[in-house]
């Protein structure tokens, strides 16, 4: 309530304090009730013979009093304004994140003001995020980016002078590799799975066949299917956006899928979810399920298939910037990022040709066509 009466830094009306004071009193006996308000505003009195107040009220009052203050700057103000201003710069899912991750630490330290928060109170947050939820190190480093963000806008609007977020000690990956491709063993068990639908079948053998994302699959739809290509027309960056050979080997799956309708998507019956609307927001999350039902150990994601997908490729000899331009990532190579146009479909169809994942999977797909 205090947040929409506090002033703005302009105005200096000689009557302002008297104004303010009078909204809150006001404000006060409504919600509280005359006895109660006259605790909350009297009971320090010498003189007062009354009961004590409610210490939330007096709490809740006194708090007021600082908002309305044009010189008290708390993080809630402070926050509200930054993010009003990220708003229009980021995606939705990013301050949706964002937000949740400020407003968490808000919550948690108090709405006090932001140049009180120190080094100390930062470090301490980390120890509460660790010992109350153990998220793994690169989400607690998400988590203190998106915190840190909001303190260094702050600095550079001069509502502080350091950012107490910078430079922390945070914790590092346990793990030396977090996230490892699929071996055959588990592809089978996977595949294999009685609980594996048709849906999460085919999204699958096309990741490990294409390279693709997941979120490129479930967006694909059967207008991006031509001349035995699938078309990406756009992606995270400049270099998804590109084309793909159709493995021999999924070729009659696709051709199963496609329907008249050019506006249908491949994977179909799945809705979309997330802050951002995406189609592959519920169905990653429900093969995330799937593999932890099955026994598929957790670094391995549906993710890892690209790196499956990369592996076996340079294993069979297939040159770099094949490789680069299947999977839509930028060549390393300076000359051929800027000069080349990229390589002719006909190169591409001959390296996507040789990708096999050996007799025993190729096969068991292949009599898995329908």
């Amino acid at each position: 309530m205090a947040l929409e009466f506090r002033p703005s830094p302009e105005d200096n009306s000689e009557d302002l304090d008297f104004i303010l004071t009078d909204i809150i009193e006001n404000k006060v006996l409504e919600i509280y009730g005359e006895k109660e308000s006259d605790a909350i505003f009297n009971s320090h009195h010498p003189d007062w013979k009354g009961g004590n107040p409610n210490p939330k009220a007096v709490k809740a009052t006194q708090d007021a009093f600082r908002i309305i203050d044009p010189n008290y700057v708390p993080l809630q103000i402070v926050a509200k304004t930054f993010l009003s201003e990220k708003i229009k710069d980021i995606k939705t899912s990013t301050f949706k994140r964002k937000e949740g991750n400020i407003n968490n630490f808000i919550r948690w330290f108090g709405n006090a003001e932001i140049k009180d928060i120190t080094k100390k109170n930062a470090g301490d947050y980390v120890t509460h995020l660790r010992h109350s939820k153990n998220p793994a190190p690169a989400t607690i480093r998400n988590i203190v980016f998106d915190i840190g963000s909001l303190f260094t806008w702050a600095e550079g609007r001069g509502y502080i002078n350091k950012n107490p977020f910078q430079k922390l000690n945070l914790p590092k990956n346990n793990s030396t590799q977090s996230r490892r491709p699929w071996k055959d063993e588990h592809l089978m068990l996977f595949l294999q799975s009685k609980y594996i639908n048709r849906n999460a079948f085919v999204a699958t053998v096309v990741a490990m066949y294409s390279g693709m994302r997941i979120g490129e699959i479930c967006v694909m739809q059967n207008k991006n299917i031509e001349d035995k290509c699938f078309h990406i027309e756009k992606g995270k960056t400049k270099a998804s956006a590109r084309v793909i050979p159709v493995h021999p080997l999924i070729e009659s799956i696709i051709n199963n899928l496609k329907s008249s309708s050019k506006e249908e998507f491949l994977i179909k019956g799945i809705n979309s979810g997330g802050f951002d609307n995406k189609r592959s927001w519920n169905f990653q999350k429900m093969l995330g399920r799937l593999r932890k039902k099955i026994g598929i150990p957790n670094e391995i994601k549906f993710h890892t298939l690209r790196n499956t997908f990369a592996t076996r490729m340079e294993n069979l000899g297939i040159p770099t910037n094949h490789i680069s331009q299947l999977m839509g990532h930028k060549h390393n190579n300076m000359s051929l990022d800027v000069y080349s146009a990229g390589l002719s479909i006909e190169h591409l169809v001959e390296s996507i040709n040789k990708l096999t994942y050996g007799k025993e999977i190729d096969s068991f797909i292949k009599s898995n066509e329908a």
